[in-house]
């Protein structure tokens, strides 16, 4: 497919870089080439020195080089990544509520829901590290959320990652937590709604010296009960923790982190400890039936997750070498039933259907799981300096992964109901990394190889496996260019590979239906060719600005297919045939001025194309017979071509700070469905688009010099109450044919160009008429006010 707007920018680029840098055209005089010479050859010199003194260098060398105004504005000049650096000061003062909210509003990253597509990518492609150590889930990739008060950063590696990084194939990101303080400290904060839906979050930070071998202790908690802005019909549901009852809300998030090292030299040693709990009671408009005997919403499912990661790192530091070892152990339990707890005892009737074909009049939601995974992870990592600035990095590790699913879906009792599987498998994976100038240029070059493998389970599943793991080897390659000692312009290559999720391996099942496609073992990591080109151009101590063009051709992702084998019947299974592009330019300048001065306006020009969204297919279709399957590629569901960005944190005079952030985002793609008949014209497949979208969050904040570092705070989420649709349709499941055998939320818009949702109701004859529903989830949620209560001690 031929990139039109990035690859004349990618043209350009140079050019542009000569212009940051004030160089002289290719067609200027010998004499005005002669004339600078002598200073762009000291220039250099002086970038050469700056870029082998790196803050990723020791202790030592960061105290020759004390500007932290400008590595706390752009990442390392002589690196070929594109990293997006998020400090604390905007974690803590944003108004977002964890870290995955402050990586929306990176140039790249396209939010829908809880969702982030980071440059055209799947959900579960970008991969969450701390200190090394891998934080998604094997499953499914899910990452665990992490306190934003235990958060000292976040650096968003969007481009070309270095191969110390297991980089999902559409990057990373690197957490740093706080290090414990020299002096007993105290944050805290508590949230509360102004209006009649109820919200509550309490964050508070602790830290303090333990005066035992030189340690210290520092943990952070983060507790958010929030009815959301969706009706709530469910009967009140109370819990209590440490002695506090409460009552559960539909979104309810507990997080908590600890963390001892000790307090003079926190990257020797450190122990940490992450907890999460994340339960959900969803609201469903089908489940809106209610009697004085029986309330659906009551009988709707409840998810309730819970994660604990543990991770000890020891590290050896000299003036020019560097050797790490890390150890991390990553526990998730999820479970999804009616009442939200473990056990088929309170399986009821399965959902009973009203004469509108739509609303549940009894009955219990028909499915059921139960859910877990395990893994441990070893690593060991060195670096080592060596003169005129070159460094090497080498590093190797194990894993083990253990993975179990216990899912009883009872919606279609003529097929296999029950999907089980447990199985477990060990990885590991070796790289190196290096860096050496080579006249005016400085060569990026690394190379990562991993090791993946179904494990002996593999052997026993529906579907067929050789048996054989998979070895695959990813090279990077780029080299920066200092065109000035406040310019730096860099090409980049990388190959990277990402093992699938565990849950589209294992299935013994025999006859399935559409809605989960057989599991398939035998399946392959996808794999990413990216290429590169990027500009950094410093203007001061406390300006930056950094630009990119990219292409990534993703191949070998997880996608559904139809087949046949003997002895089955014609069903679908995954396979590793999805593939996927992405081409675009981002630019972003940045003003940092200290902790609390920051501003950010970045704009992503992005085109994202592929064979399928999703890895289950289209939702939408016959639930026992023979599915669509892509022939072309389209525009995937996160196609968003222009976005603009603006967060800013800056305070105003001595008691008043404000902290604002506005996104606007261009029309995301649908599909038009016919009224009651599949799909045959597979090019109407998101040609069309949704409205523009706006979101503007504000937090005004008063630290009245009489109340001891007391701070009181005004938040508007939504400024503007923009009611844009993020999505055009829904999943209907359980429903045995609206918004499952037939998508008709789409098919009502394509018709009235109204957004809700409708059903559509047969009178016989082939008339019928459109019953709207009025859905409340498609649309962004209304403006929500806050006030809250804080301080830090």
């Amino acid at each position: 497919m031929t990139v039109r707007g990035p690859a004349l920018a990618l043209l350009l680029l140079p050019g542009l870089a000569r212009f940051a840098s004030g160089a002289p055209a290719p067609d200027d005089s010998a004499r005005v080439n002669a004339t600078r010479a002598d200073s762009v050859r000291a220039e250099r010199a002086a970038v050469d020195s700056v870029v082998a003194d790196s803050a990723r260098a020791a202790p030592r060398v960061v105290r020759r080089f004390p500007p932290i105004e400008v590595s706390a504005t752009l990442h390392d000049m002589g690196s070929i990544e594109t990293v997006h650096l998020i400090p604390g000061s905007s974690l803590h003062t944003l108004p977002v509520d964890g870290f995955a909210d402050a990586l929306a509003l990176q140039p790249g990253v396209v939010a829908q829901g809880e969702e982030l597509h980071v440059r055209g990518g799947r959900p579960g492609e970008t991969t969450t590290f701390l200190d090394g150590i891998s934080l998604n889930e094997p499953r499914r990739q899910k990452a665990m959320e992490v306190p934003i008060l235990g958060l000292r950063s976040v650096d968003l590696v969007s481009g070309s990652p270095e191969a110390q990084y297991g980089a999902g194939l559409a990057g990373a990101v690197n957490l740093r937590t706080m290090d414990p303080p020299e002096r007993p400290s105290l944050a805290w904060r508590w949230q509360v709604a102004l209006e009649r839906r109820w919200y509550d979050r309490w964050s508070a930070r602790v830290g303090t010296p333990l005066r035992i071998l030189g340690l210290g202790l520092v943990a952070a908690g983060d507790v958010m009960l929030d009815d959301t802005w969706l009706p709530d019909l469910r009967s009140e549901r109370e819990a209590s923790w440490a002695g506090v009852r409460f009552d559960w809300r539909a979104d309810n998030r507990i997080l908590g982190w600890a963390k001892l090292a000790p307090i003079e030299q926190p990257q020797r040693f450190s122990a940490q400890v992450l907890l999460s709990r994340h339960l959900q009671r969803p609201f469903d408009p089908a489940w809106t039936s209610f009697s004085t005997s029986y309330n659906a919403a009551d009988h709707f499912a409840v998810t309730d997750e819970r994660q604990v990661a543990t991770l000890v790192s020891v590290s050896s530091i000299r003036p020019t070498r560097r050797a790490t070892l890390s150890l991390g152990w990553l526990r998730t339990r999820a479970v999804t039933s009616v009442s939200g707890t473990a056990g088929l005892q309170d399986l009821g009737p399965i959902a009973v259907f009203g004469s509108d074909g739509y609303h549940v009049v009894g009955g219990d939601y028909p499915l059921y799981r139960e859910s877990g995974s395990d893994v441990l992870t070893l690593r060991g990592d060195g670096e080592t300096q060596i003169r005129h600035g070159n460094r090497i990095k080498a590093g190797a590790g194990v894993t083990y992964e253990d993975v179990t699913l216990h899912e009883l879906d009872r919606s279609l009792p003529i097929v296999d109901q029950l999907r089980e599987y447990h199985a477990f498998a060990p990885g590991g994976f070796g790289y190196a990394q290096g860096r050496w100038q080579a006249g005016g240029l400085l060569v990026n070059a690394g190379i990562r190889a991993e090791y993946f493998t179904a494990g002996p389970e593999g052997r026993h599943q529906t579907l067929p496996w050789d048996g054989h793991g998979v070895t695959t080897f990813s090279p990077r390659l780029g080299f920066a260019y200092p065109v000035s000692v406040r310019d730096a312009f860099s090409l980049a290559y990388a190959r990277i590979h990402q093992a699938p999720g565990r849950d589209f391996l294992y299935d013994q099942r025999q006859a399935i239906s559409n809605r989960q496609p057989l599991g398939n073992p035998d399946l392959q990591p996808s794999t990413v060719i990216s290429y590169e080109a990027a500009l950094k151009h410093i203007f001061s101590a406390i300006w930056a600005m950094q630009a990119s063009i990219f292409y990534r051709d993703v191949f070998g992702q997880v996608g559904m297919r139809n087949f046949s084998s003997p002895g089955l019947p014609d069903q679908v299974r995954f396979t590793s045939q999805d593939d996927a592009q992405a081409a675009g330019f981002e630019w972003a300048l940045i003003h940092s001025a200290g902790e609390r001065r920051r501003v950010e306006v970045n704009y992503t020009y992005m085109e994202a194309w592929g064979l399928e969204s999703r890895p289950e297919g289209d939702p939408y279709g016959p639930v026992l017979d023979v599915r669509a399957t892509p022939i072309g590629q389209t525009p995937l569901s996160w196609d968003r071509r222009h976005s603009v960005v603006l967060a800013a944190s800056w305070p105003w005079k001595d008691d008043w700070a404000f902290s604002w952030s506005t996104t606007v985002g261009s029309p995301l793609p649908w599909t038009p469905k016919p009224r009651r008949a599949p799909l045959t014209d597979l090019g109407l497949v998101d040609s069309r688009r949704l409205d523009w979208t706006e979101l503007t969050n504000v937090n005004v904040q008063w630290t009245p010099s009489f109340a001891h570092g007391v701070t009181i705070g005004f938040e508007s989420r939504n400024l503007f109450d923009n009611r844009s649709d993020r999505v055009a349709t829904v999943d209907g499941y359980p429903n045995p044919v609206i918004n499952t055998v037939y998508d008709d939320y789409s098919a009502y818009r394509a018709e009235t160009g109204l957004g809700g949702g409708a059903y559509w109701v047969s009178t016989g004859s082939g008339t019928g008429y459109w019953v709207p529903i009025h859905d409340p989830r498609p649309p962004n949620p209304p403006r929500a006010l806050r006030l809250s209560v804080g301080a830090n001690w």
